[in-house]
């Protein structure tokens, strides 16, 4: 093709036919930003399916993510709402709070129901979000999807700094209770029936139901903050189904 063109030059410049030589040249000029046009638009095309593609991936692996998250967090706030958590502090803090209770029923209460732990830590599904960001591919969906996906972010980083906090704050509090005052709920041991005898339930009292309100406390943030967590999640998680179908 380019031969061709070239012989028509030569023979247009050997017969010194000065206009019908600027008018293909001029014409051959049109061709090649035509043809370069053409190429532009097809590599555009190209990039483009590429793209929907990537951002079709994305978007399903976010999908399943969060559809992970929901699952997860759900059953988490159930335990904790359940009779071995908040039920269960709720109910020795009833009694507590009974104007009959005497520092001795404290005592026997703290026996037979032992302060327990905390199952507040949620881990969150956040590869394909570290991806997108770590990439700059997060830049493939609408502005809308990226403020709703940075939100959800934001609010799982804040549940999981108000319940480290939290976390710390009562474990430091129970590993200093359980320093003092060993739980006989696990064992019948005589030396440890004699431990509890001979502690006193005045000094005993305070440091129970403080250690058992910081827990009530804890798990109540956790469950709070684990909701809003939720709500966000399953607001993303519509908004990106809506998305998937116009791919």
């Amino acid at each position: 093709m380019i031969k061709f063109f070239r012989k028509i030059r030569q023979s247009l410049l050997s017969e010194g036919i000065t206009s019908k030589y600027l008018k293909y040249a001029i014409g051959e000029i049109v061709l090649v930003v035509i043809g370069i046009l053409i190429a532009v638009q097809i590599n555009a095309w190209h990039t483009s399916v590429k793209e929907n593609k990537l951002k079709a991936n994305y978007t399903q692996n976010l999908i399943n993510d969060l559809t992970q998250d929901t699952l997860q967090l759900h059953t988490r706030i159930k335990q904790n709402q359940g009779p071995f958590f908040l039920q269960r502090v709720d109910s020795v803090i009833a009694i507590l709070e009974n104007p009959n209770t005497t520092l001795e029923d404290i005592q026997v209460l703290a026996q037979n129901k032992p302060i327990t732990g905390l199952r507040t830590m949620n881990v969150y599904n956040n590869n394909t979000f570290n991806i997108l960001i770590a990439t700059g591919d997060i830049g493939l969906f609408e502005d809308e999807l990226i403020e709703r996906i940075m939100e959800l972010n934001s609010l799982q980083q804040t549940e999981i700094g108000i319940s480290n906090g939290n976390r710390a704050s009562y474990f430091e509090m129970y590993n200093s209770y359980l320093k003092q005052y060993i739980p006989n709920n696990r064992s019948n041991s005589t030396v440890i029936k004699n431990l509890w005898i001979n502690k006193s339930a005045e000094a005993h009292a305070p440091i129970y139901i403080n250690t058992l309100r910081i827990q009530g406390h804890a798990i109540s943030r956790y469950i709070e903050a684990t909701q809003n967590v939720i709500i966000k999640t399953e607001e993303l998680l519509e908004l990106l189904k809506l998305h998937q179908k116009a791919y």
